[in-house]
């Protein structure tokens, strides 16, 4: 843990310098600060710059931590112990410690793989996290010469590649039309919201995510559920699983010929499917609890979820802590969408959200001519720019009655957006893409 002598210097020089400020915000964890009043502050200082891509002044800062008097007296103390140190000798001392973090860490986790029999994976392992650790800075970029680094880049590159590998693909939005515009890439650190007004199918189009990225793919699902029951959401997917109508699950009225052909089903399943629900009328739900609820994850399994599910993003609050009024829902919905591109490039996850519209003209829904995108909407207006990729489902009255709808994608970045196409649902037993009467469709002229 770090010093408060140290601490003091620390933050006292980041209250007028931008730099050393980012520095912290990106570096600094809770655990190496001495206790919740440091912590706070910590908090807001990163609350802050991520807002304003500076640092707050003193006087700033204080205010906005003014109703803790125990942080209240924390500034005296910092004020009182800073001399005013040199900030590049800070940043260099803050490097070094995190330096040794680093290192402790790294010896501990490899030394048990040497101890378990793996020596030489173990040496070569080591030898590599230490090339890493060695050129490890926070001192800003300087110019970089291309020829003079091309091999260790090379190394680098090679070795993050392989480190990937390790990790199951996540490629797919279990669509065959959108998964062969998608042609395999890897949709790891990726937001996709999915667009649609109530009542069309956003939650079953996430609960069809989550059961086939879990039971088809192998992947560790994690998925967030920010309306209605938490037993609303576990009865979709246990239903979905057997192919029955959820009903009858909630019911248990379900024969044991099934129960028994689903416990050999488990013995195949390779991936995991969590739920994490919030009541429907508890606290405000923010991007940071789900942040944190990965953490916990993390903490409980070993290791991150490979995708995110979140139904719905127009139910979360961004992590400013900003009280956002009527005229600024738009930009609160937009910083959502920002922060759960980042949750999903710190954990190295796909990110799959839904999105509520409305529209003023019902009837302009059955003219199946049109397709909801992010600029027709108000409440959607800009959140595409976060997003990855912004995909649509439009129903008009009469496909509804059919079962069927058009997929529409408003945005992608690494694909062709295309005409929409048609497909066909089956809610009745929880399966939102009936992949055998979608290729009977007739195709669209």
């Amino acid at each position: 843990m770090l010093t408060e002598e140290f601490l003091a210097e620390l933050y006292n020089s980041a209250f007028d310098n931008d730099y050393l400020c980012s520095v912290i915000c990106q570096y600094m964890e809770d655990e190496y600060l001495p206790d919740k009043q440091y912590q706070m502050l910590n908090n807001a200082l990163k609350t802050f710059y991520r807002e304003h891509k500076s640092a707050p002044r003193y006087g700033v800062i204080k205010q906005i931590l003014s109703s803790s008097r125990a942080v209240t007296e924390l500034f005296d103390d910092i004020k009182s112990m800073a001399s005013g140190a040199d900030p590049d000798a800070l940043r260099d001392q803050f490097e070094n410690y995190l330096k040794l973090v680093k290192f402790k860490k790294i010896y501990k986790e490899i030394g048990k793989k040497y101890e378990n029999g793996d020596g030489l994976s173990a040496i070569l392992e080591f030898q590599n996290e230490a090339r890493k650790l060695s050129q490890f800075t926070l001192a800003p970029d300087e110019f970089v010469d291309v020829a003079a680094t091309f091999e260790q880049r090379l190394s680098e590159n090679k070795a993050k590649h392989d480190e990937d590998t390790k990790l199951k693909a996540v490629t797919r939005f279990y669509i065959d039309e959108l998964d062969e515009k998608n042609h395999g890439r890897n949709l790891r650190t990726q937001l996709t919201v999915a667009l649609a007004m109530s009542g069309v199918g956003k939650s079953h189009y996430a609960r069809w995510v989550g059961y086939n990225a879990a039971y088809i793919d192998g992947l560790n699902v994690l998925h967030f559920q920010l309306e209605g029951s938490a037993s609303e959401v576990l009865d979709a997917y246990s239903a979905s699983m057997i192919k029955s109508r959820t009903f009858e699950y909630e019911n248990g009225n379900i024969n044991s010929h099934i129960v028994e052909t689903f416990r050999k089903q488990m013995e195949t399943f390779a991936g995991t499917l969590k739920v994490k629900s919030y009541p429907k009328f508890g606290k405000e739900i923010s991007t940071i609890d789900i942040h944190n609820a990965c953490d916990e994850y993390k903490k409980k399994y070993g290791y991150f979820p490979d995708v995110i599910v979140v139904d719905s993003l127009d139910l979360l609050n961004d992590s400013s802590g900003k009280i956002w009024d009527q005229k600024s829902l738009r930009h609160k919905r937009i910083a959502v969408a920002k922060d759960l591109k980042d949750i999903a490039a710190d954990i190295n996850a796909w990110v799959f959200a839904t999105y509520q519209a409305t529209i003023e003209d019902p009837e302009w829904v059955n003219n199946e001519k049109n397709v909801l995108n992010g600029y027709n909407l108000s409440e959607a207006k800009g959140l595409q720019r976060p997003c990855t990729h912004l995909i649509s489902l439009n129903q008009s009255v009469r496909e509804e009655k059919e079962n069927t709808m058009r997929i529409y994608v408003a945005k992608s970045r690494f694909f062709p957006k295309g005409s929409p196409f048609r497909i066909c649902t089956d809610y009745e037993h929880e399966v939102f893409y009936d992949r055998v009467r979608s290729m009977n469709l007739p195709k669209d002229n």
